[in-house]
């Protein structure tokens, strides 16, 4: 989940902290406005008079800070209680240094205009509902000053004459909206596209309003600032005097910027990628239908050159890269014969295939939670003010945002496949070698490359996103407010950082707010990969050493087997005991679309860990299934009574549900109330339920998947497994890193850029931009899948592939012009992506896969004897 402009709900809280020094803090409850008004009627003391007011109020300008550790003072970012009237009184009581400061019109507008828009509404509301003495409420008459009790205001005004016409009325705001403190845009495009016509934006401060609300306005060519700030004037002579109108006619260019060099750089490098495609796509089918090319045995090196030519060509050919999208997934070959179900010898078959459903539907679930994000908190608060605190907003969001759309737990699904499939597949090439013949300086070699493999792995994808997003896609639009969000959610974090987003530690430096909701992250969604990328390098060797080798110790390898799963427990119950330590020695609530803290807590890998554990732990638990000498242990999981794994299923899937609706318990408010999400006073949970579920929810998330997906995986999921292990959901699983980094970027420019009007939330409107948005993100994936993702992970094939030529020199040799075809069933992992990892299926079934490569780096520990099919069915999972 991600803010634009460095989180809006931190902000927020912010904002309404300052406020209280700008005479602008706020109560929330009828129960506090009735004790305020009493305090108020039992105090016959005089307001303080202005000169008072600003003098009190510059010597506590001087120092803001306390109020950050006032926790009485940050409830009233967020919810009612009596903390927060208890905090009110003491700055605004009777007996309060700044009692009656508010009732100076002049005083309260300048303080209001030192909020960002989006805040200053809900500023005013909760003043008025607090009873405290406001122009608008309560003030009695004052001295020294602009009289605040808002007499005479209430009168009839005139629309400013700014000589439109009928279109270009109809392409501006209504100016009733501006003058109740209602942000209207109007049709910025539209606008631009009539002749002698110009997009402008005023800031008015409308008599009884005290906020500047923008109105967006379609006026002929002849009109500039000044004379739109007149006709304002004209309408309202007396007051706009003291408030003057300020307009600005160039937010909105009649034509697109100039291109920058570096927008012209990624233009190039995206179309030389499309053109190459092409260009191979067209090679690839004159050499499969037109032309015949047959090899020797032994080449020459001008025909080895050749074929390494071909070989780079065929890596972007668009007609195998698009057979291995759409190939069907097969269930792995079962090591034993299978006998009658649920008979006394049956034996389990393996399939992997339901980890396809699961890592889709969660890529769905995260594109739904971003969905609601970008709509309504990056846009809403950015351009309307009124319309983002709306009421009945407050009620979908307490009712359905949290509760359900927001997919908080979808990238821990994928961290669960992540962890299962390392495990899987890595423990099958491990298995293969020989102890014995193990040194440091193999070793050594072995994982660094696992870890530079992997980097280069994900590396292709990252860049061009980054690159596009960073120099490209800000000159393709324009808005009242585009530049200054993209300037402040890609492109400068991307001058600063971007080195750390390639290097993936973007989510310990430069991390992200505590207080808020956004990093300086290049890409926004990248901490997921770092967070993946970290948990494979330090945690995955880790564990593989220590189940396999005995950590390099002939006395160890011993008990390796059990020593491993005490360390996957022992890691497990780390994590959980430093999660529970930043929850509550840092008080982590549901602040902030639930994320809690962003910096500490949720973008760590040490607190996100417990899903890909259990993911390991899941991964080697289906390696030994599959071993020969494990019958025993094959036959009594095979033989279990259905019954009894059903209810397990079912418990583990509504522990799920418990997770995922908690939610809504710690939201019970008032329905017209803000979410508590500062902290939790007015939920509906306490402080220590509160730092429970925030503890223990991404172990219990992994700990339900590893359930689930166990019985999944042996063949005992039923029609569950038979639903997610379904075609539809194979190409894509594939498609899912592109969809990952993509689909966040076309959110932020269609809702800060096409959308103009105030978004009303109801469960249609929530689905019909989802919708819209999964068409549209899954669509530009996949054109990214066949030109950068396929052929650059062919390229690392080929490239570790031709630095070992001798070793490759065993491998049974091929017509390039045609790739090898098997009869053998694939492993299904072949055919699961997530965000961090592409398992490509290898399209010649002849050449070694990338670990297969790497294992030869290290000594080759495969016998000679060991045949085609057996290197074809050992592909990499990284």
């Amino acid at each position: 989940m991600r803010l634009g402009e460095k989180g809006m709900l931190g902000l927020l809280a912010w904002c309404t902290l300052v406020a209280s020094v700008l005479l602008l803090f706020y109560a929330p409850t009828e129960v506090c406005a009735q004790e305020a008004n009493a305090a108020a009627s039992l105090s016959d003391r005089p307001y303080l008079s202005r000169e008072e007011c600003i003098v009190n109020g510059e010597a506590l300008l001087g120092d803001v800070g306390f109020l950050l550790e006032n926790q009485d003072a940050v409830s009233c970012a967020s919810s009612a209680g009596p903390r927060c009237c208890k905090a009110l009184n003491e700055y605004f009581g009777a007996n309060s240094t700044f009692w009656g400061c508010p009732c100076y019109t002049d005083l309260f507008q300048e303080a209001l205009l030192n909020l960002p828009a989006f805040a200053r509404p809900l500023v005013e509301q909760r003043m008025v509902e607090c009873g405290i003495p406001t122009p608008n409420s309560g003030c009695r008459p004052t001295t020294g000053g602009t009289n605040g009790t808002g007499e005479g205001e209430e009168k009839t005004l005139s629309e400013p004459q700014l000589g439109q016409s009928g279109t270009m009325q109809q392409y501006s705001g209504p100016w009733s909206y501006a003058t109740k403190g209602y942000d209207s845009y109007g049709e910025w495009f539209s606008c631009m596209g009539v002749d002698d016509a110009k997009y402008c934006v005023s800031l008015v401060t409308a008599p009884g309003i005290y906020s500047e609300t923008k109105w967006g306005i379609c006026v002929p060519d002849t009109m500039n600032d000044t004379s739109i700030n007149e006709a304002i004037s004209d309408s309202n002579p007396e007051h706009y005097a003291m408030s003057p109108p300020k307009t600005y006619c160039n937010l909105v260019p009649k034509s697109l910027p100039d291109w920058t060099p570096g927008a012209i750089g990624v233009t190039v490098m995206l179309l030389l990628l499309g053109f190459m495609t092409l260009v191979a796509t067209l090679v690839g089918y004159l050499r499969r239908n037109v032309f015949t090319v047959i090899y020797d045995d032994k080449l020459s090196p001008r025909s080895s050159t050749r074929m390494v030519a071909y070989d780079l060509i065929n890596c972007f050919d668009m007609q195998p890269n698009w057979k291995n999208l759409v190939s069907v997934p097969k269930v792995e070959k079962a090591d034993h014969d299978a006998i009658e179900a649920d008979g006394p010898s049956a034996s389990l078959t393996l399939d992997l295939r339901s980890l396809n459903g699961m890592r889709a539907l969660s890529m769905f679930w995260i594109i739904l939670g971003h969905t609601g994000s970008t709509l309504f908190f990056n846009f809403n608060l950015s351009y309307f003010s009124y319309w983002a605190f709306n009421p009945e907003n407050y009620k979908w969001i307490k009712d359905w945002y949290f509760p359900l759309y927001a997919g908080l737990f979808g990238v821990d699904s994928f961290l669960f496949i992540s962890g299962l499939l390392v495990a899987y597949k890595f423990s099958q090439q491990m298995a293969r070698r020989s102890v014995k013949k193990l040194t440091w300086v193999k070793e050594l070699k072995f994982w660094s490359m696992y870890c530079v493999a992997r980097w280069l792995r994900l590396l292709p994808v990252l860049v061009v996103v980054m690159l596009t997003t960073w120099k490209l896609v800000g000159q393709l639009s324009t808005s009242p407010s585009w530049n200054i969000y993209w300037n402040g959610s890609y492109v400068e974090p991307c001058d600063k950082y971007w080195w750390a987003t390639l290097l993936f530690i973007q989510n310990i430096y430069p991390s992200g707010d505590s207080f808020g909701n956004k990093g300086d992250f290049c890409v926004p969604v990248s901490w997921y990969l770092a967070v993946d990328m970290q948990l494979y390098v330090f945690v995955a060797p880790l564990v593989l050493i220590t189940y396999h080798y005995g950590l390099y110790s002939s006395f160890l390898r011993k008990c390796k087997k059990m020593m491993a799963t005490g360390l996957l427990f022992t890691l497990i119950a780390i994590s959980v005991a430093v999660t529970a330590w930043i929850v509550v020695n840092y008080n982590v609530m549901w602040q902030f679309l639930g994320v809690g803290d962003f910096d500490r807590y949720y973008i760590k890998p040490w607190c996100r860990a417990p899903p890909y554990l259990f993911g390991l732990l899941l991964g080697l638990f289906l390696f030994e299934l599959k071993q020969k000498k494990n019958e025993k242990l094959n036959a009594f999981f095979a033989n279990f009574k259905s019954w009894i794994l059903c209810i397990v299923w079912m418990v583990a899937f509504g522990v799920l549900l418990f997770l995922t609706f908690t939610p809504s318990f710690y939201l019970e408010s008032p329905p017209t109330m803000l979410p508590p999400l500062a902290e939790t006073t007015g939920a509906g949970m306490d402080p220590p339920e509160t730092h429970a579920y925030m503890s223990l929810r991404y172990f219990g998330w992994g700990a339900c998947l590893l359930v689930i997906f166990g019985i999944n995986c042996i063949g005992r999921g039923w029609l569950v497994n038979d639903l997610l292990s379904g075609y539809f959901f194979a190409p894509l699983a594939k498609l899912t890193y592109c969809a990952y980094l993509i689909t966040i970027v076309i959110q932020d420019v269609v809702t800060q850029s096409l959308i103009n009007h105030p978004v009303y939330y109801n469960t249609w409107t929530m689905l019909s931009y989802w919708v819209a948005f999964v068409c549209g993100g899954y669509a530009i994936s996949l054109v990214c899948f066949l030109c950068v993702e396929a052929p650059f992970g062919g390229m690392l094939r080929l490239l570790m592939k031709y630095m070992l030529p001798a070793q490759n020199a065993a491998n049974e040799r091929r017509n390039p012009i045609e790739p090898a075809s098997s009869d053998e069933n694939i492993s299904p992992q072949e055919n699961i992506f997530s965000p961090r990892e592409t398992l490509d299926k290898e399209r010649d079934a002849a050449s070694s896969s990338e670990i297969e490569i790497l294992r030869k780096v290290t000594g080759s520990y495969l016998n000679a004897a060991e045949s085609r099919a057996d290197l074809s069915g050992d592909l990499s999972s990284a």
